[in-house]
């Protein structure tokens, strides 16, 4: 997987999930999924896919508005099994403002492209 493949494929995913699309949600992280966010305070938050799910699907089933698909693209690489984008995401959560430095590690299971590990920092 080249650096633009990995680029829009992460495009992608960033509009669909921003737009709680549940079932491409479901298909595109990993079973084996791992989510870590750190906050403004150094805390750190863990998720797996079934809590990636569920908060998705809360948010679809509150008709909550999209979240902004603002993303700054700062690096991408990968080969035939594994790819890695680093970005800058412009997020609202709560009714406030982040900007949060993501990193999105994809994996080829079985001839399909999976995100197994996500990463995010609040950035200043």
């Amino acid at each position: 997987m080249n650096k633009e493949q990995l680029i829009e494929m992460t495009k992608d995913l960033i509009f669909h999930a921003t737009h709680f699309d549940l079932p491409y949600v479901q298909e595109t992280y990993a079973d084996k999924l791992l989510v870590v966010n750190v906050d403004e305070s150094s805390g750190v938050d863990t998720m797996n896919k079934e809590q990636l799910v569920a908060f998705i699907r809360q948010n679809k089933e509150a008709n909550t508005p999209p979240f902004s698909t603002k993303t700054e693209f700062h690096y991408a690489v990968g080969d035939e099994n594994m790819g890695m984008v680093v970005m800058t995401r412009e997020l609202e959560m709560n009714g406030k403002w982040s900007r949060k430095f993501f990193t999105v590690i994809w994996e080829n299971v079985a001839g399909k492209w999976q995100i197994v590990k996500e990463s995010s920092v609040v950035r200043g």
